[in-house]
């Protein structure tokens, strides 16, 4: 043999070991990475094929009135799933409503145009889309949307389809179903057994939307919970939804159950018990009936609102269900906006109510409360005329009598004199233009109008500028100022509790699964920086509405003093103004604070003037006078048994 082509030969032989060397240690060195570096991995991944984690679903909290009166509980309720489904694009919703009516033969034939992994995915689904519309009567074009955005949950890609099922209807779907792909399930639905009464406070829940679990998955919640969308379901949601817990299940191939393995109990959510009155706050509710506004009324001294109308109420277990289109199009488009939370997210003129507050800022100015001015039926600056309650006008008026008989002239001269700035200021101080912090959710801030304010409100200079009218509408609650009426009932609760504004609340306490109770105590917001004199001049003001010739006296009970002020705001959107009540009882020690309005129900002292007088007399009755009655005929059984036990001794002294 040649040299050359020995050398040929040892050349190629070396290459060859070195490249068979080099694939067993590529082999070699994956051996190691799965077995030795990934070993735990893997072994973790084959646990799961082997153990399947269930969760147990905590109990949630259910919500009561302050005596107890159940207003929210737990149900059965049920739902349709879908497990293994199939991944949809856009164009595979197109393809689906294309072929949602054709025969089997029709359908065969326009996928045999697709990808058969396309054809398959879409025909499987068609099917299961149909069967479940003939199960349960939703239109196919609904349950292709609930397919295409539902979020896959867990290695069985389950969707909820259907969120609430009827009994009726998931009866006869369980005795029909022979797709093991579909499949109807209990849960803990919500029900309100007071429908509609206090909606607004109470609020409902539903299935948690996916923007919803990507911001609250890190708390703790998951994507098939049910969550608070309004009122207090919402706002104390973390406290009523309990934790869940776990148990892990071995199963087999083909996902029986062998044996339950280690589990961790779930921990049923706190019960809520509302500050609300359940008899007043139906009672109102009543009074309600056919009109449109809010009433509210809470405790001076805590803060603690025990009866919040928002009219029209509006059925939790309806807007907890799935609402039919037309339903849910009729509240939406309804003139009288059951949706809208009137009492925190209503924005209205607060008309003359505000003249406590304008007046407060008028004598912290410097404005002697015995400073007058002479009321003649209108008031003109410049070339503008502003009218005053009275055609005729009121005749001379010092502070005293402009709150008693709602004297306009008084607030467009005086309101003048101490500047926009001072008025702003010290409404301010009682909270208008800012959110009171109510723990009910949606509350708005309102308007509080001045120059700077005017300026970013306005694009045009022209109508950026401030003008003396401005303020003189400001002066008595017109123009450009806006208030919720929680703003006014929390500015009348701080003059009432002597200048202390606290945190307007409708809870009461918390009661743990245990029974451990947790008070909601009051929280100060703030102590207004007015000064003692001008407090007490304001809260003698506010007497004379009702006790002297004033504009509330509507509210003049024998022997119980009450402190108010009505008011008559315009507006544009109804045929009437808006009709205005605010001031709290009893006068000498004040311990309800109320709020009214009807919107479009004319002179304040009339509609709100009635509502406020009903509330006060059922109030009066249920907490007033038959605790007067009990204490009476306690002190009478007191009376009675001295009596008896003097005769007793008497008659033993003569035996002895």
């Amino acid at each position: 043999m040649r040299e050359l082509d020995k050398e040929e030969k040892n050349v190629r032989l070396i290459a060859f070991i070195v490249f068979v060397g080099v694939v067993f240690f590529i082999l070699i060195a994956r051996l190691f990475v799965l077995q030795i570096l990934n070993a735990s991995e893997y072994a973790e991944q084959a646990l799961q094929n082997r153990i399947r984690t269930n969760v147990i679903k905590a109990t949630r909290g259910e919500i009561y009135d302050r005596e107890g009166k159940l207003l929210a509980k737990n149900t059965t309720g049920y739902q349709l799933m879908h497990s293994h489904t199939q991944s949809l694009e856009v164009k595979d919703v197109a393809l689906l409503k294309e072929i949602k009516n054709m025969t089997v033969e029709q359908i065969d034939a326009r996928l045999s145009k697709e990808r058969k992994m396309t054809a398959q995915r879409i025909k499987e689904t068609i099917f299961d889309i149909r069967q479940i519309s003939q199960l349960t009567n939703y239109p196919i074009d609904y349950l292709i949307d609930r397919f295409f955005k539902q979020q896959r949950i867990g290695t069985d890609k389950k969707i909820l389809v259907i969120e609430d099922l009827d009994r009726e209807t998931a009866a006869r779907a369980i005795e029909k179903i022979d797709n093991e792909r579909i499949d109807i399930v209990e849960y803990n639905k919500r029900y309100y057994p007071e429908d509609p009464i206090a909606s607004h406070v109470i609020g409902y829940v539903k299935p948690i939307s996916e923007k919803e679990f990507k911001e609250l998955e890190k708390e703790g919640y998951r994507n098939s919970d049910l969550i608070g969308k309004k009122g207090v379901e919402r706002s104390y949601d973390k406290e009523m939804k309990g934790q869940d817990g776990k148990e892990n299940v071995e199963v087999d191939a083909k996902g029986n159950v062998i044996r339950q393995m280690e589990t961790t109990e779930s921990v049923a959510g706190k019960n809520v018990y509302l500050s609300v009155d359940l008899e007043l706050q139906k009672d109102m509710t009543d009074a309600f009936s056919g009109k449109s506004g809010a009433f509210i009324a809470m405790e001076a001294k805590t803060g603690k609102i025990i009866t919040f109308v928002s009219n029209p109420e509006i059925s939790l277990n309806l807007l907890s269900s799935r609402i039919p289109d037309n339903q849910w199009m009729e509240l939406v488009n309804s003139k009288s906006k059951p949706l809208v939370n009137k009492g925190v997210a209503g924005l209205y003129p607060p008309g003359s109510t505000f003249k406590a507050i304008t007046g407060t800022g008028i004598l912290e100015s410097g404005i002697s409360p015995y400073a007058t001015v002479n009321s003649t039926g209108q008031y003109k600056f410049g070339h503008m005329i502003f009218r005053d309650s009275h055609k005729a006008g009121h005749g001379v008026t010092n502070f005293a009598k402009s709150i008693e008989q709602s004297v306009n002239t008084y607030y467009y001269v005086f309101s003048q004199k101490v500047g926009v700035q001072n008025i702003v200021k010290y409404a301010k101080e009682f909270g208008i233009g800012s959110k009171t912090g109510i723990d009910v959710p949606g509350e708005l801030s309102g308007t509080l109008p001045s120059p700077e304010w005017k300026k970013k409100r306005f694009k045009k200079k022209q109508d950026q500028k401030w003008l003396p009218g401005d303020l003189i509408n400001m002066s008595i609650g017109q123009g450009y100022v806006l208030v919720t009426p929680i703003q006014i009932a929390s500015a009348y609760q701080a003059i009432a509790n002597n200048g202390v504004q606290l945190r307007p609340t409708v809870v009461d306490r918390f009661v743990s699964y245990t029974g451990k109770v947790e008070n909601n105590g009051p929280k100060v917001v703030r102590k207004l920086k007015i000064s003692a004199k001008n407090l007490k001049l304001v809260q003698n003001a506010l007497r004379l509405p009702v006790s002297g010739a004033g504009t509330a006296k509507i509210l003049r009970i024998a022997n119980y003093p009450v402190s108010a002020k009505t008011g008559t705001a315009q507006n544009s959107g109804f045929g009437d103004n808006h009709s205005w009540i605010a001031g709290y009882f009893p006068s000498d020690n004040p311990q309800i604070v109320f709020v009214s309005i009807v919107e479009g129900g004319g002179y304040g002292g009339v509609a709100s003037g009635n509502m406020a007088l009903r509330f006060i007399n059922k109030y009066r009755n249920k907490y007033v006078l038959k605790k007067n009655n009990k204490q009476d005929e306690n002190k009478g059984k007191e009376s009675e048994k001295n009596k008896n036990l003097q005769n007793s001794n008497s008659k033993k002294k003569k035996n002895g």
